[in-house]
């Protein structure tokens, strides 16, 4: 068996490769591609974070809603009255406004509103108010009292 040899003269053109060119051009298209990515991850990361201060903001409201569902209907904590703020620092070191409103709806009805604001994000659209709210009742016998 033979094998044969290409002859290099100057009209041959059987090179394989790539050219430099090519080579940087598909490195161009790759660092663009590349670029974008991180663009999306960046972009993902701090919705992210902005997701779960309003996830924790909804907890601390849960957890201040039960506080007050733990009272007796007349007790002193549960008294109507203007909307109190006060700052909640939870255990991520993360500072929140809680502002409660306690009203009496009738007699025997109770209304309890919570609001929490996240306060050290710089999003505008994560420091959005989680709001919550409760009505308590008074057990009491209506008219007919089953005699």
């Amino acid at each position: 068996m033979r094998l044969s040899i290409s002859s290099r003269g100057k009209n041959s053109r059987q090179e394989m490769g790539f050219t430099l060119v090519e080579t940087t051009s598909a490195l161009l298209v790759m660092m663009i591609g590349g670029l974008g990515i991180c663009a999306v991850f960046a972009f993902a990361v701090k919705n992210n974070t902005g997701s779960r201060d309003r996830a924790l903001a909804l907890a601390v409201a849960q957890q201040e809603m039960e506080r007050y569902r733990q009272m007796k209907f007349l007790d002193s904590g549960l008294t109507a009255h203007a909307a109190t703020s006060k700052t909640v620092t939870n255990g991520d070191d993360r500072t929140y406004t809680v502002v409660t409103t306690i009203t009496d709806t009738t007699t025997s009805l109770k209304t309890i509103k919570i609001q929490v604001t996240p306060l050290l994000n710089k999003d505008e659209w994560a420091r959005g108010t989680v709001e919550i709210s409760s009505q308590r009742s008074a057990f009491s016998l209506g008219a007919y009292a089953g005699s």
